[in-house]
């Protein structure tokens, strides 16, 4: 089977899987192209018949979800919008910012004019580099929905000169921590009516429900704490509230299609389990139904078997979850430049050599593989160490109560909330870790001893032996 894919910035990619492949082979295969281990994120939107945007169900089978037209036509879309700072991969972000430059210029999010003439100057500087009058140009009337004035071209103008010299990657890491900040940030926009026959737009995003008019001036916001059940019936989807009186509610909205109706549904719960829940249920994750076939073949065969099974969601792993497996990928596959300089535009300067650096030490210590391996893990677990906020203190910090430990002291005294799980930090404790240097140190001591069993005497040379048969020293971030 053939799929087209579409990323954000309009280029198609062909990718070929089974027949019977699931929405996951496509996605993966995606993914793995652009590099991105981060696929969590990540999905597959396609249209429906009615043109409603629906989200490629992964875990079941791509025939199932759609018609049997060759090539099956998706867009890879950002599902899931976190906090620039959680990110960990430059490719990673890169679509974010694609993705989010998209909604920008769709109108999706609007913001203040200073917000705006910030914005418009680092998307100039992402797309054109450096300021030049003959190729700069500036999107301020999509941004704010108003046009600009001459003085608001010359501060827009002061502001890209002033971003001179800065890598691309930095200038998208500015801009998504600004875009970041927007109210309607990793809102996901569904087009309903009431029971009243208006016309609203549902906005499904981390903290809750924005139900807004049709000019996205907003008409009831719904806290998911307060949220007792959200059902789906046909094209309907059902929210019972709790009112301030200990009362509950119950909201109507009206969908499209039956199809348009179950992508709401979804959303509602797969944000709420995304951001808000430390681990997803089974009551979620194991959630399906199944076609004529499957019904009649666990009736009369067996209960539980998979003939026809259709999983409801696609979610297995939340914010928290994500974050720690991708960090965990990314150490095991080697990589350990994450997102710690790219706020600053730096990069991670190389490691020395092994070879030059012990090239005095002896004759054979400079083509020592094993050297150069214990070089690398000290490399890797520098920059496990690091803050990742500043990027530049080691990290001495536990926030109290959840206990992630992710920065230095300095940055978590400015934090209200925990950065991985968002949870309230009532207390910042110091810690002390064993530093790089005395664990490289106890390492290379322990190492000399065990390969030194008898004792060396004054004037006999020792023969150098490097070795890290025991010390593979990994530290992970929750």
């Amino acid at each position: 089977m053939l799929c087209h894919v579409t990323r954000p910035d309009s280029v198609v990619m062909e990718v070929e899987v089974d027949a019977k492949a699931n929405g996951e082979d496509c996605l993966n295969k995606v993914c793995r192209k652009l590099g991105i281990i981060e696929v969590d994120y990540f999905g597959l939107q396609f249209s429906g018949s009615k043109g409603e945007n629906l989200w490629l169900n992964l875990r079941n089978r791509i025939c199932q979800q759609m018609d049997n037209v060759t090539p099956c036509r998706l867009r890879l879309r950002v599902k899931f919008f976190v906090e620039p700072h959680l990110i960990l991969q430059e490719q990673t972000r890169h679509v974010f910012f694609m993705h989010v430059k998209e909604d920008l210029h769709s109108g999706h999010l609007r913001m203040g004019s200073e917000q705006a003439e910030e914005l418009s100057a680092l998307l100039a500087q992402a797309e054109f580099g450096d300021y030049n009058q003959n190729t700069a140009k500036y999107w301020y009337s999509e941004l704010c929905g108003e046009e600009p004035s001459p003085a608001t071209i010359n501060s827009i103008i002061s502001r890209h000169k002033a971003l001179e010299g800065l890598s691309q990657g930095s200038v998208e890491y500015q801009a998504l921590q600004l875009v970041s900040s927007l109210e309607h940030y990793g809102v996901e926009w569904h087009w309903a009516r009431d029971a009243e026959g208006q016309r609203l737009a549902i906005g499904v995003g981390p903290e809750g429900i924005a139900v807004c008019k049709e000019d996205f001036s907003l008409v009831n916001r719904i806290s998911y704490p307060v949220i007792q059940i959200a059902t789906q019936s046909g094209k309907s989807v059902y929210l019972t509230v709790t009112k301030d009186t200990s009362d509950s509610v119950v909201l109507l909205f009206k969908l499209i299609s039956n199809r348009a109706a179950s992508g709401l549904y979804r959303a509602i719960t797969e944000t709420h389990a995304f951001y808000r829940c430390d681990t997803v249920t089974n009551a979620v994750m194991m959630q399906y139904s199944r076609d004529f076939k499957g019904h009649l073949a666990s009736l009369f065969l067996n209960e539980n078997i998979n003939l026809g099974k259709k999983y409801v969601f696609d979610i297995r792993r939340t914010s928290k979850e994500v974050y720690d497996h991708a960090r965990r990928a990314l150490y095991n596959a080697g990589i350990v430049d994450l997102v710690a300089r790219a706020g600053s535009g730096e990069r991670t300067p190389p490691s020395r050599s092994p070879s030059r650096d012990h090239q005095d030490e002896g004759p054979d210590c400079g083509s020592c593989q094993q050297s150069r391996l214990l070089q690398e893990r000290l490399q890797k677990l520098r920059e496990a160490l690091l803050c990742m906020l500043c990027c530049e203190e080691e990290i001495d910090a536990a926030f109290c109560p959840c206990g992630h430990m992710v920065c230095c002291q300095t940055c978590a005294n400015q934090l209200q909330s925990c950065p991985v799980c968002r949870s309230e930090v009532q207390h910042v404790q110091h810690v002390y870790l064993p530093t790089c240097t005395s664990l490289l140190s106890l390492t290379l001591n322990d190492n000399h001893q065990r390969r030194s069993p008898m004792p060396i005497h004054r004037g006999l040379a020792a023969p150098h032996t490097c070795t890290t048969d025991d010390y593979d020293h990994k530290i992970y971030h929750a």
